[in-house]
């Protein structure tokens, strides 16, 4: 829809930009604003997102924007109760978070048939779904019989969300689905190899034997389906071939591992010839089934089992080689000389190799050769000239291939060889680091220069990935050149947004990829306060508003869209502030309340996904209850109560001394007596809901050496961390 209406695009930016600034802001946990005062803006800001859809919803002409704000309504919503996370400390990217904004998204989704909401809601999803099985900062050390059961649980779950996906006709979406599906296959069968199920060496031997073997048939299956019917989607071979691979090449390697040592060759030759035997058969399968279809299905066919096929087999190739030039020269020999050797025979005999049928052969040996090429490099880390030396080259070869696609490989192989050659240059003349950054701004302009003079070839397409990853990269440092990088990153973005040079997908998707990316990468990087973004951001947003009210709405076109019910979505925003009050009125009871203690503790401090910087905090108490899971025959796991009893030391906090706690014992919940924490035990790891503490930004250093939590402690055993001293 965007590429036929320029004229929304202003208005779209405007909104990443408002969202963004959202939530930078209450990331940065700004201290200049008390809890009631962040409630009320969250909830201001969930309301005019509100307002916003409904308001646009009886517009003739842009009643296509009312969706886009009913998605940021469930963002806002998001970001709200990642505020109330925030505000009273509960657990940092808790799976409650995102299983709590899941439910309006979902709902939402299924009423109105809105596709972003689908993807929405599905990310949602995967969220709740694996940080409830993998919290932030918590390590879970699962059995094999879990595994099994979490895996395949995951495996059958995905595999229905698959079908549904099918079912609304969402093929992206069940893309993603299968992709998590061979995810989740390949990863438990590898945890387990198949060489250690044969050898009796893991639990449930004979269901994890029957798994690998199910495996096996299932992918021979799939692709005699595939070749036979050519209904199945290119990209759906090439997930299988690919995770397939990721599967077969690890358990082969392993096996021979464990039998003949370091010398895995003996085992990844004969697989290397089997694969290019397979390739060759295969697009020669695929040449003459594919003459029924349009050449569309054929290109892509091709291109994807080439791709997955060429990076399973540059795999076994540089697993392989290296192994056989260790047995002749040692494996503490030094290598350097022979990777030059092997990158000029596998760059030379790839090329060297015509047939089309051969692709995979020739992609898999030039691919290895540049892997080898850059080792040496790397292996003579303490010279800068081999670097220069093996750009000339690749710059060679970039010229002439320039109208194949390989010419792809070189030109960005002659970049990154140049761009380490320079950066080790400056190192070594103790240039300072922040020259660095105008290095890859300039390789960026430079990169977008030929671009500009080759967009309809191959190199020109390399070119501009590499611009848009040079320039981002670039985006590190603080002063007034910073802003110029920023304005210019900005600038090209929007160029290309605005008036683009290419139709393409490889060319509009890492665009808005690169945009998106930005708004990360600013979230992560440390140089610029969250505040000072999100100030910057809101005003960037009012800007491309203005340019929207000015320019933009008379040059769009009205865009029929589907009436979703108003008393649905009213019913929907009603509950959601409900919610926000409710949890933060039932936050604060437990503040006024509650029983206070002291814990001891021992700090660190990364950054949430949205809700910004906090400390992550481990207990005396639960170093306690590790120590009787080791000892104990039968320690209590599941929920627990943490029954406290107060020690001879006390804290200070608001003028009292507070005493400070420690665990007496530990029981199944329900059973505590006294003033008990509720706890959640596994494998000796427990969870107590009080672990993360969220500081304003750039303030970690005053919290380093705080020792003890002020919690509050509810009758039933709740907790909320209050401070720390």
């Amino acid at each position: 829809m965007i590429a036929q209406k320029r004229g929304d695009i202003p208005y779209l930016i405007g909104l990443i930009f408002f969202i963004a600034a959202i939530v930078y802001f209450f990331a940065s946990n700004w201290p200049g604003f008390d809890r009631p005062v962040k409630i009320a803006l969250s909830l201001s800001i969930l309301i005019i997102c509100g307002a916003a859809s409904l308001l646009y919803r009886r517009s003739r002409t842009f009643s296509y924007l009312s969706n886009w704000w009913l998605f940021l309504s469930v963002v806002a919503f998001a970001v709200s109760v990642g505020l109330v996370g925030q505000m009273y400390n509960s657990h940092a990217d808790s799976y409650v978070l995102f299983l709590v904004t899941l439910v309006p998204a979902l709902f939402l989704a299924l009423f109105m048939r809105y596709r972003p909401l689908y993807w929405l809601s599905f990310g949602l999803f995967e969220l709740t779904f694996w940080l409830k099985l993998y919290p932030t900062g918590t390590f879970p050390n699962y059995r094999d019989g879990d595994q099994l059961l979490i895996y395949m649980g995951a495996i059958v779950l995905h595999g229905l969300i698959y079908l549904f996906w099918r079912w609304l006709d969402e093929e992206k979406l069940s893309f993603v689905s299968l992709v998590i599906i061979q995810s989740c296959a390949v990863f438990l069968l590898n945890t387990h190899m198949l060489y250690d199920v044969l050898a009796n060496e893991t639990d449930f031997t004979i269901v994890f034997l029957l798994l690998h073997l199910a495996y096996i048939a299932f992918i021979i299956l799939f692709w005699k389906a595939f070749v036979a019917a050519q209904k199945s989607h290119p990209f759906e071979l090439a997930v299988h071939l690919l995770f397939f691979g990721l599967y077969a090449v690890p358990n082969v390697f392993y096996a021979t591992f464990q039998i003949i040592g370091e010398f895995i060759f003996y085992a990844g030759f004969p697989m290397l010839l089997l694969l290019f035997a397979f390739s060759i058969l295969g697009l020669r399968k695929i040449a003459s089934s594919g003459e029924g279809h349009d050449g569309k299905w054929k290109r892509y066919t091709v291109a994807f089992f080439t791709g997955a096929l060429a990076f399973i087999g540059t795999l076994i190739a540089v697993f392989s080689l290296s192994s056989f030039v260790g047995m002749i020269l040692g494996f503490s020999g030094d290598f350097t000389t022979s990777f030059l050797v092997l990158s000029i025979l596998c760059i030379g005999t790839g090329l060297a190799v015509k047939k089309e049928s051969w692709l995979v052969v020739r992609m898999t040996l030039q691919i290895t050769g540049l892997v080898y090429a850059f080792a040496f490099i790397v292996s003579k880390w303490e010279q800068v000239w081999p670097a220069f030396v093996m750009a000339v080259p690749l710059i060679v070869l970039t010229g002439i291939l320039f109208k194949k696609t390989e010419s792809m490989l070189y030109y960005v192989a002659a970049n990154g060889a140049l761009l380490y050659g320079i950066i080790r240059l400056l190192y070594e003349s103790d240039v300072p680091l922040s020259v660095s950054t105008w290095v890859l701004f300039s390789a960026a302009v430079g990169n977008a220069v030929v671009f500009l003079s080759f967009k309809h070839q191959p190199v020109g397409l390399a070119a501009f990935w590499l611009s848009l990853l040079f320039m981002l990269y670039s985006l590190t440092e603080k002063g007034w050149d910073s802003l110029l990088l920023h304005a210019v990153f900005l600038a090209y973005i929007f160029w290309h947004l605005f008036k683009p040079a290419l139709e393409t997908r490889l060319y509009r998707i890492p665009v808005w990829a690169a945009f998106i990316g930005f708004f990360v990468w600013k979230y992560y990087e440390y140089a610029w306060l969250l505040l000072h973004k999100s100030l910057t951001f809101f005003l960037i947003s009012l800007l491309f508003f203005s340019i929207w009210f000015i320019w933009g709405r008379k040059h769009t076109q009205p865009v029929s869209v589907k009436k979703w019910s108003v008393r649905i979505f009213a019913a929907v925003l009603i509950l959601q502030t409900a919610f926000i009050l409710f949890t933060a009125w039932q936050k604060e009871q437990l503040l006024k309340n509650g029983e206070i203690a002291a814990l001891e503790l021992a700090p660190v401090d990364p950054r949430s996904l949205i809700q910004g910087d906090y400390v992550q905090l481990g207990y005396g108490i639960q170093d306690d209850y590790d120590d009787q899971f080791d000892e104990s025959a039968d320690p209590p796991e599941g929920k627990i109560d943490v029954v406290l009893t107060p020690s001879a030391k006390t804290v200070e906090y608001n003028g009292k001394q507070i005493p400070v706690y420690q665990a007496d014992r530990f029981v199944p919940s329900g059973d505590g007596e006294g003033i008990v924490i509720k706890g959640n035990g596994r494998y000796g790891d427990l969870t107590l809901g009080i672990e993360h503490f969220f500081i304003p930004e750039n303030t970690g250093a005053e919290w380093e050496n705080k020792t003890h939590a002020i919690v509050r402690i509810a009758e039933n055993g709740d907790a909320i961390l209050e401070t720390l001293r």
